[in-house]
């Protein structure tokens, strides 16, 4: 039986406009939704978008903000490949050290090792050690303690972030394991990626399955399952702790297309990787269709404001300096560092999170109301009519 709020549908003079113009409403809203049942995705959180375009092509819950563990690792690898030398020197101290429920390195303190060996070893093994290590040195200034360094480091890169529109991230510590207030989504994570492949030290660290200190000491094993396991994969960053469950980036190319795939909270063992494979051959295949039937982009896009934009403008303001701004320097290390032509991100149009999404809502709301309103005034001419 109809509930009897519905049963104005019956009336044939407002069925069909009304129920057109709420067709278009829940199409937009599931359009901009994008979630793909039929791909069967375990994971509570996903997005895979072209990292080329920012076209997302499938997502479900990606503005949600959740712990993301050592996925944390892949913001903290960038903000030190910008800040520091590759052959920075490091000395591990006691305070790099984790616990040992946490994955690490494995190294005590006291060594030595380059910006390059601990960028790898936060990486590959995911060693959380390494990830202090790495915050500690680049963030330190002198006189700073172990923790005022890391504090800077970490602060550094919330502002990095913030200046990149990624208002869906705040990171505690370097590493990611599970803290309070520590938390990002797959939408900002997507987006991240998007700009850290520009830089080539960090696709070479992705993209390693083994790789040995300077002085031989360390023989250090991606755990990224994926590696050489998928066809056209780059690489990728696993991550897991009890808050976060298991989460997975996983980037690819094919036929000079590349996409990138985030989950968080996936099932265990093998489902979290079977959904990037799904996400990313779902990718290829709708971009390959798109191709072949000369479709423009169809889906919302994602995009990053250029950061170092908002580095020069604060140093623009009365007291900074434009020659030596306060905020930490972002210009790779070297000219091998160094992303592509600027280009490459201001061509991509800015948006706010969301913003899109909302606005479509809201003219399809717009949209509703004058069609009822139009309906109703021309129902009721109708039934005065026959008294003229």
């Amino acid at each position: 039986m109809r509930k009897a709020g519905f049963r104005w549908f019956r009336r044939p003079l407002i069925a069909g406009p009304l129920l057109v113009a709420f067709c278009l409403l829940f199409a937009t809203l599931d359009a901009t939704a994008q979630d793909v049942p039929e791909l069967q995705i375990t994971s509570k959180h996903y997005i895979v978008i072209d990292a080329d375009t920012g076209e997302v092509f499938a997502q479900r819950n990606a503005h949600d903000h959740v712990a993301i563990a050592s996925l944390t690792k892949v913001f903290t690898t960038v903000m030190a490949i910008e800040e520091a030398d590759p052959d920075l020197q490091i000395t591990t101290s006691s305070s790099d050290l984790r616990s040992k429920a946490a994955t690490t390195m494995g190294f005590g303190p006291g060594e030595t090792f380059s910006l390059r060996d601990l960028i790898y070893g936060m990486m590959l093994p995911s060693g959380n050690d390494a990830a202090y290590a790495v915050a500690r040195g680049v963030g330190f200034r002198p006189g700073d303690t172990d923790q005022q360094a890391v504090a800077r480091f970490v602060g550094n890169a919330n502002q990095r972030l913030t200046d990149m529109g990624l208002t869906e991230t705040h990171l505690v510590n370097p590493d990611g394991w599970g803290v309070p207030n520590h938390f990002s989504s797959a939408h900002d994570l997507a987006v991240f990626a998007m700009y850290a492949i520009r830089y080539p030290r960090f696709v070479e660290a992705i993209s390693s399955t083994t790789y040995d200190t300077a002085d031989g000491s360390y023989h250090l094993a991606n755990t990224n399952k994926m590696l050489n396991q998928y066809d056209g994969l780059i690489g990728g960053k696993t991550g897991y702790d009890d808050d976060a469950g298991w989460c997975l980036i996983e980037i690819a190319r094919r036929d000079g297309d590349t996409m990138v795939a985030v989950t968080l909270d996936g099932v265990a063992p093998d489902d979290w990787y079977d959904d990037n494979r799904v996400l990313l051959d779902y990718a290829f295949e709708q971009k390959a269709s798109r191709r072949v039937n000369r479709l423009n982009t169809v889906g919302e896009v994602l995009s990053f404001k250029d950061p170092d934009a908002a580095v020069i403008a604060r140093s623009a303001e009365p007291g900074g300096s434009i020659g030596k701004p306060v905020v930490v320097a972002n210009a790779p290390s070297s000219r091998q560092d160094a992303p592509p032509a600027r280009g490459g991100v201001s061509r991509l149009s800015v948006r706010p999170p969301g913003h899109e999404r909302q606005l479509r809502a809201a003219f399809a709301v717009a949209a509703l109301i004058l069609v009822a309103r139009g309906v109703t005034a021309f129902s009721g001419n109708r039934r005065t009519s026959p008294a003229r």
